[in-house]
């Protein structure tokens, strides 16, 4: 293994455990990864503050590779970079998915936004359903409610008109589908129309961003900032979001829950997300690196 001197985390299904927590391994995991001098941060595809939520519930600061890297950001939540979508490319996403009829929410710099919470509602428990964490429709309804509750995503009747509002910025579209080949014609015609990013963070979703807009990316934004190399970057992830910073760095992680393709990509797979995959790996560096 090479010397890790950084280490970035995805969030859902792989830091987070199966009730959507860092668990106390990880956070202790963390810390020693710290004190060994290793900088840690995450990076998903969340908006900032479906991001911070959980970090602050068992006290982390790390700096933050938001919406898939369209949104970068040091500890303390300032700024680093952001990578929009123009309304040009939003007209063109918005037509091919209604073409579709594929649900979306749109993430902004001013939070995230959906124009049909009722049908969001029901993707989302759809979603969370085939993960098999949940063994009730109400278990996931719950936790789908969650979302509105705790303010991460927000309602609108015309996402023109949150575009328009100053300063507001297009970081992500969100689509939801559970329909295989509506999700692969929509990804088709984005791809022959418009020099975007598209990937996914699950089965049954497309994450539309800036084609700069990728954890890749804002990995090598990331290191350079602490002086560092990819090279000397240690990535853990569990879908296909992650692929791109997977594919840079000097050493990857799979989760014992990912997807097959995401393990044949890694270099090693760990535990999953409900076994402290995220500590074992740590530890597994910290270990390593002391024996050298």
């Amino acid at each position: 293994m090479k010397t890790i001197k950084f280490i970035a985390t995805d969030m859902d299904g792989t830091l987070l455990d199966n009730n959507r927590k860092v668990s106390e391994e990880s956070v202790r995991a963390i810390k020693e990864a710290q004190k060994a001098g290793i900088t840690v941060v995450v990076a998903t595809g969340r908006d900032y503050t479906e991001a911070i939520t959980p970090l602050k519930e068992v006290g982390l600061r790390l700096p933050l590779i938001c919406v898939n890297g369209a949104d970068i950001r040091e500890e303390d939540g300032n700024v680093i970079q952001q990578q929009s979508l123009s309304t040009d490319q939003f007209n063109v996403i918005n037509r091919i998915l209604q073409e579709e009829e594929i649900y979306f929410e749109i993430t902004t710099s001013k939070g995230t936004y959906t124009n049909n919470e009722k049908r969001g509602l029901e993707l989302v428990v759809d979603l969370l359903k085939t993960t098999g964490e949940f063994s009730s429709y109400e278990e996931a309804m719950a936790l789908a409610e969650k979302r509105f509750e705790q303010g991460a995503v927000f309602r609108t009747d015309d996402y023109h008109e949150i575009l328009r509002g100053e300063g507001t910025l297009l970081l992500k579209v969100l689509a939801f589908s559970t329909d295989r080949e509506k999700r692969e014609r929509a990804e088709a015609k984005l791809a022959q129309e418009l020099n975007i990013s598209v990937s996914a963070s699950a089965r049954d979703n497309l994450e539309i961003t800036h084609q700069y807009a990728t954890k890749g990316k804002g990995i090598e934004i990331m290191t350079k900032r602490f002086n560092l190399d990819v090279s000397e970057a240690m990535v853990v992830g569990d879908n296909f979001n992650d692929v791109s910073m997977m594919q840079i760095a000097g050493y990857a992680v799979a989760m014992g829950n990912a997807e097959k393709e995401i393990k044949q990509l890694c270099d090693f797979t760990t535990a999953t997300n409900g076994e402290d995959g995220v500590a074992k790996a740590i530890r597994s560096v910290i270990t390593h690196q002391l024996q050298d």
